[in-house]
């Protein structure tokens, strides 16, 4: 997390939890002054017990030691009622709490002040049947003015009798409640809203006495650390769930703080008691208490990082393999056009020598070791997702059936391969022999986690991801629901733990010995699937095996054929005129050279500008253009625009090491246009030229009425 959203992560948890403590201290204070009128009422009550008639005289003539004193006559009132509730008294107390004039009220009964539900139950009666019953009656109830509305009032009914203690009535006093009840309910209402942002959050609070040094924690905060719900909480508890190597940073800065009473901000990892380890931050401040000024706190909020710094992890591994990608990229482009004149002039060379020149073994083993590594450089493009790829409709079953043969020769007889193919499997788009290559990876890296033998099983599903299935961060993007392919390549094998499992992805990363292996495997399938549009999933533990998913958009199209393996034929020169451009000299000569030997006439050029000012020159015809795609300056697709403009019909080879962002803007492969991957031995550069020539001299060719 960034110091500036750390900032203000830690102000708004303060600010709520302020809010929260200031709301805690208005319901005290509420409630003192609720303790206060109570405690004024009841010296008003033993005024009334203390005037209640003792001796001769009758009722109505007491009825001034009734009246409501004036100081409180905007919120209290009490009146005299007969055994029946009905009112023989009034006072201005009674028309600042209900409403009434005089005349009005002694024509109610106390009944008509209870609400309707209120009267229903009976409690009118039951009321005034406990006061005279048991001398005192007592509640906090709704009652109703003359105007209909109603009023939150601490009601209190007491028996009143003669010497002879005969009943006379009842005396009943009221207290109108109204805004504290509002207070308390808004303070409430608040609370609970806080509350509610509080869980919304996941923020825990908590709060620290310096005057005791007791620290209280709610409940939310507890499970964050891992505390026990119930019981106090020590100091030494929180200390020993920190972890280990956060706790004296965590130590220094609370010391510093309550030395200080500056704001505490610390962040630390906790250890839960099953092992687990949770990243918190906490935030507080320094308060005192308003109404003493003598308690003194730290209040403040634990918030759970986990799920974030787990995110920013994601994030930050994204991004580096994003960078390793492109150097990837870079370094694979520049190998390949080396590799590129490496096989084409060893293979002109081994050409030269006859067949039982030894020297011609020596050349072939050049090749090999450049087509390893040209192999090599393929899976860096994948991992860089710069492979060119040629995407159809694709049925993955047919690919996995086609490609089944090959297995039983690089796994030995200790493995079992095991097919579980879904009959109802989508269509995807996606290009069969990068499929393949992903197979094949996948195969291999489960053949090396078994070195005793065990199983394989390819299996395919149709399935849809929802939120929070497997793979479902990778598409935050995408709406839920969306139907996916998915290749699941998985063994029983030695499997891998959680520290290992997070790099598996990463290009050179292997657990394998040296020179067992190049670590591109996995990587490649990384970016080969990313590169179609899907994205991967992995699942293993030691010694329970391993399983990798790789999923694929699903899409509305019928599956075409895959394409046969027959030998090519034999490759024919030709006589037309050629025009090279290539800004690598060393690809540029071999191609140049390449097509000389069979008979094409050249001209050459190493960027877009000087192509342009040979095919102006150029008075003869001129049959085709091949051209690098990435070069300084203009690029090839930008040198195919200016042709078509220059000689309308012209048509132009691309060629590249790998797909860059131009290949991809222009849509050259979506268009049909003619495309040649580097590295390529020069018979296939010979092949694929004959093949464009040939096409465009069918297109130009005059149809035959």
């Amino acid at each position: 997390m960034s110091p500036f959203a750390l900032a203000a992560l830690a102000l708004l948890a303060v600010g709520l939890a302020v809010v929260v403590i200031a709301q805690r201290r208005a319901l005290r204070r509420a409630a003192a002054a609720r303790r206060e009128a109570d405690s004024r009422i009841e010296r008003l009550e033993r005024l009334e017990r203390n005037l209640q008639i003792a001796g001769e005289g009758d009722w109505p003539a007491r009825e001034d030691a009734y009246r409501t004193p004036l100081n409180q006559i905007r919120d209290y009132t009490i009146f005299l009622i007969d055994a029946q509730g009905k009112p023989t008294s009034w006072n201005p107390g009674v028309h600042h709490v209900l409403g009434y004039e005089r005349d009005e009220f002694l024509e109610t009964t106390a009944a008509d002040l209870y609400t309707p539900e209120d009267q229903e139950l009976g409690l009118p009666a039951a009321d005034l049947s406990e006061a005279i019953q048991q001398g005192r009656s007592s509640a906090d109830r709704w009652l109703v003015r003359k105007d209909g509305g109603r009023v939150w009032v601490s009601m209190s009914t007491s028996s009143v009798h003669d010497r002879q203690g005969q009943l006379l009535g009842c005396a009943r006093r009221l207290r109108d409640l109204s805004e504290i009840h509002q207070a308390e309910e808004q303070l409430h209402r608040k609370q609970d809203a806080l509350e509610l942002a509080h869980e919304a959050a996941g923020l825990g609070m908590w709060e620290h006495d310096l005057s005791t040094g007791e620290s209280s924690w709610d409940e939310r905060a507890r499970a964050l650390v891992g505390l026990p719900a119930t019981g106090s909480v020590t100091y030494a508890q929180w200390l020993n769930a920190i972890h280990p190597e956060d706790r004296e940073a965590t130590i220094e800065r609370w010391a510093r703080a309550l030395r200080d009473r500056t704001p505490y901000s610390a962040e630390y990892r906790v250890v839960w008691p099953d092992g687990s380890i949770h990243s918190l931050v906490a935030v507080g401040r320094y308060t005192a208490d308003a109404t003493t000024g003598t308690r003194h706190h730290f209040t403040g909020v634990l918030l759970d990082l986990t799920e974030r710094r787990r995110t920013e992890e994601h994030l930050q591994e994204s991004l580096r393999l994003e960078a390793l990608g492109r150097l990837a990229g870079g370094v694979a482009h520049d190998l390949n056009n080396m590799l590129a004149a490496i096989l084409g002039f060893s293979d002109l060379l081994g050409k030269s020598f006859d067949r039982d020149d030894p020297r011609g073994s020596d050349v072939e083993q050049i090749c090999r070791a450049a087509e390893r590594s040209a192999g090599l450089t393929r899976q860096l493009l994948a991992f860089a997702r710069r492979e060119l790829i040629q995407p159809r409709p694709l049925d993955l079953n047919a690919v996995i059936r086609q490609a089944k043969p090959m297995l039983p020769p690089v796994l030995g007889e200790s493995i079992e391969v095991v097919l579980d193919l879904a009959p109802n499997l989508g269509v995807v788009f996606a290009d069969s022999r990068q499929v393949e290559q992903i197979l094949m990876n996948l195969v291999l890296n489960a053949r090396d986690a078994m070195p005793r033998g065990g199983r394989i099983t390819l299996e395919t599903r149709s399935v849809r991801l929802q939120p929070g299935a497997a793979g479902w961060r990778e598409l935050e993007a995408e709406a839920p629901g969306e139907r996916f392919a998915m290749l699941s390549v998985s063994d029983t094998g030695l499997g891998m733990d959680a520290a290992t499992l997070q790099r598996i992805w990463e290009p050179f990363f292997t657990t394998k010995p040296v020179g067992k292996g190049t670590g591109l495997g996995l990587s490649s399938v990384y970016g080969a699937a990313k590169q179609s549009g899907g994205f991967v999933w992995a699942d293993s533990e030691p010694g329970r095996g391993t399983a990798v998913q790789v999923y694929w958009p699903e899409i509305p199209a019928e599956a075409e054929p895959l394409a046969g393996t027959d030998a090519p034929a034999a490759v024919e020169g030709g006589h037309e005129t050629v025009l090279v451009v290539e800004d690598e000299e060393l690809v540029r000569a071999l191609a140049v050279r390449t097509l000389r030997d069979r008979g094409y006439r050249c001209l050459e050029a190493h960027d877009a500008g000087e192509a342009l000012r040979l095919v102006q020159q150029e008075e003869g015809p001129l049959d085709l253009v091949i051209t690098d795609v990435v070069m300084p300056g203009m690029s090839g697709g930008g040198l195919g625009d200016r042709l078509a403009l220059l000689r309308p019909g012209l048509p132009i080879l691309y060629t590249s090491a790998f797909t860059d962002e131009d290949v991809i803007r222009r849509g050259m492969l979506e268009q049909g246009r003619p495309f040649l991957q580097k590295p390529c031995r020069p018979d296939e550069l010979a092949r694929v030229v004959r093949e464009v020539l040939d096409a465009a001299a069918t297109r130009d060719q005059p149809e035959i009425v």
